[in-house]
């Protein structure tokens, strides 16, 4: 057999045996972020222990160009959940940096074959959303803010500031803004609306396109309002007054989708402060 007949041969065969090595790299990431998943539901404190692993499945599915696929969307999506979880475990402490911007180039590749899903869209303005928390923690920890912290949903630490609410909103009861907070315009203000901003237009997207499909889930909802009142408190007057209402009309969606029910501090938030918003 002439060696030219035998590199054909080889060649014939390399198809199917990289088929069959990319279909166990995946597997071999999947049961990766199986056990990532147990970590953070039982044990998050020994996540550091298990990041090598992560960064390896990471590695591993860019190397088998996983995410660029358009037949494995549902893998696609539960594997970034997982990761997502693990990279956002403690937000308050600052995220896994490098695994939670990977998330967000994968959401980012999905979003280019499915540009209007719900899911996706979700996706990026839940990471984007979670970036922000350690920024509004630091806020509130510097400036010793005298409002609130939600323990709520996605967003443990924003910022629900009561007097601009009920001074600044444009209503009938209350039509004279408060001035310009100066501190809006510091360095950890500018930190925390770069990363606020992506969220609110990312779920905003998501709310929309739910919409069009006739399906908004009451989660999105609150998610959508709890992006733009983190962003409201972090925004001067008077852009803050609209973001801070349309997270109410958010919220009053989301109240009345059957089967779901809002968190205790969106409930009770809604309840106080619904009645300025029109």
């Amino acid at each position: 057999m002439s060696r030219h007949s035998g590199s054909s041969r080889h060649r014939s065969h390399q198809p199917r045996s990289s088929e069959s090595n990319s279909e166990d790299t995946i597997e071999q990431a999947k049961a990766v972020v199986n056990q990532l998943n147990t970590v953070i539901a039982s044990a998050p404190h020994q996540w550091e222990t298990y990041l090598p692993s992560a960064r390896s499945a990471m590695s591993a599915l860019d190397h088998v160009r996983f995410f660029r696929s358009t037949q494995r969307y549902d893998e696609q999506v539960w594997i970034l959940h997982g990761l997502q979880d693990f990279a956002f475990h403690d937000p308050d402490g600052g995220a896994i940096r490098d695994v939670a911007e990977w998330c967000q180039t994968a959401w980012l590749r999905i979003l280019r074959n499915y540009p209007e899903d719900v899911e996706t869209l979700t996706g990026l303005g839940h990471n984007w959303l979670q970036r922000a928390q350690a920024t509004l923690a630091r806020i509130q920890r510097e400036e010793g803010t005298d409002s609130s912290s939600s323990g709520s949903g996605q967003a443990g630490n924003m910022i629900y500031d009561n007097e601009l609410l009920t001074n600044g909103l444009d209503t009938d009861e209350n039509s004279a803004a408060p001035p310009t907070d100066p501190r809006r315009q510091g360095p950890l203000y500018v930190e925390a609306r770069g990363y606020l901003q992506p969220a609110v237009d990312f779920y905003t997207r998501a709310v929309t396109s739910a919409a069009s499909l006739g399906d908004t889930p009451g989660d999105l909802l609150a998610s959508a309002a709890e992006s733009h009142m983190s962003l409201g408190n972090v925004t001067a007057t008077p852009g803050d007054e609209r973001l801070f209402a349309q997270a109410i009309r958010y919220l009053r969606q989301a109240e009345q989708t059957p089967g779901y029910s809002l968190s205790i501090y969106l409930q009770q938030y809604l309840n106080e402060y619904g009645r300025y918003v029109s």
